[in-house]
């Protein structure tokens, strides 16, 4: 049913999803949507006028769609980060070692 007074929605605005690389192409005929694609979705409804835009809603209400299924964690990974960086800087340290060693002994060899 269509509201008949002011609407009140709570979620995140978010910019149109038109796909990506790693996603399945929409298909439009069988109502499966594997990207957020605004345009391509209010074009095979038959609407026009649409905001280039949706709302992300929270699970705040119980009627459909159902909210609340985007999860928004960001990983606290740093440490990660730090000894991933630090063991690639460590590795080339030995591999710059390694290399002077060898060139060292050819030139000794050639001498």
């Amino acid at each position: 049913t269509k509201p008949t007074g002011p609407v009140t929605i709570t979620g995140y605005l978010r910019i149109t999803e038109p796909g990506g690389g790693f996603l399945r192409h929409n298909d439009p005929a069988t109502g499966k949507w594997y990207s957020r694609d605004v345009a391509a979705i209010a074009s095979a409804r038959g609407l026009s006028n649409v905001a280039p835009y949706f709302v992300d809603a929270d699970k705040s209400g119980t009627a459909a769609p159902v909210g609340g299924l985007t999860i928004i964690a960001f990983p606290n990974n740093h440490l990660v980060y730090m000894l991933t960086w630090f063991a690639l800087a460590a590795m080339m340290i030995g591999a710059f070692v390694v290399f002077v060693r060898q060139d060292a002994r050819k030139r000794r060899g050639a001498e």
